[in-house]
């Protein structure tokens, strides 16, 4: 504060707004805001933080963004416009739908077989991690801090589950790709015609 300027006091809305907006809004909108100077904010938190009031002047600045294709707040989005958990799902619905392809082409009896012993196969999962316990007394920067780095776990738990699935079924892609393959010339075109012509009744 300038020699000679005179102190103005704070009032009880001046501390409301203070409580209310630490950790939200930077402290250059919070001397803006309330017409003092950072000096006096520091000096004002620090007093009521004395008072067991928690306040922490530290503006909290998300390190995710939304995810336009999910709509939820994702660290990995990068360059792409969408995180890697929708890119990874995309990927995964390309082999699947592959597969619908490829599976007409089959014989019944190998039908049968794939989809029994598919059903019999189960993949490993990462389980998801539980959310923060934020103590009752933390200050909002605290808070959102601990929930974003829980969403940030859950999120990459999710890719890592997802990329076994991607792993598994394009395993069994190539498994039906190579069966399809090695079925004498014409054969597997029949089947697949055949089931086309019964789809169509």
């Amino acid at each position: 504060m300038r020699k000679g300027s005179r102190t103005v006091p704070w009032t009880t809305s001046d501390e409301a707004y203070l409580l209310e907006n630490a950790g939200k809004v930077p402290v250059r909108e919070i001397c803006r805001h309330l017409r003092k100077s950072s000096q006096a904010v520091y000096s004002k938190a620090r007093h009521m933080r004395e008072e067991g009031f928690p306040i922490v002047l530290r503006c909290f600045v998300p390190r995710t963004g939304i995810c336009p294709a999910c709509g939820c707040s994702r660290s990995t989005m990068g360059d792409f416009g969408i995180c890697r958990l929708c890119r990874k799902r995309d990927q995964l619905a390309g082999i699947e739908a592959r597969i619908a392809e490829l599976l007409p082409m089959l014989s019944q009896a190998d039908r049968d077989r794939y989809e029994e012993t598919e059903a019999e196969r189960g993949s490993r999962a990462d389980q998801m991690p539980k959310p923060p316990s934020v103590p009752s007394d933390a200050t909002y920067y605290e808070r959102m801090r601990a929930m974003e780095a829980w969403e940030i776990e859950v999120e990459h738990a999710g890719i890592r589950n997802l990329e076994r699935e991607i792993k598994a079924a394009q395993k069994r892609k190539e498994r039906i790709e190579k069966k399809v393959k090695s079925m004498p010339k014409g054969i597997s075109k029949q089947i697949g015609e055949g089931k086309c012509n019964e789809s169509s009744r």
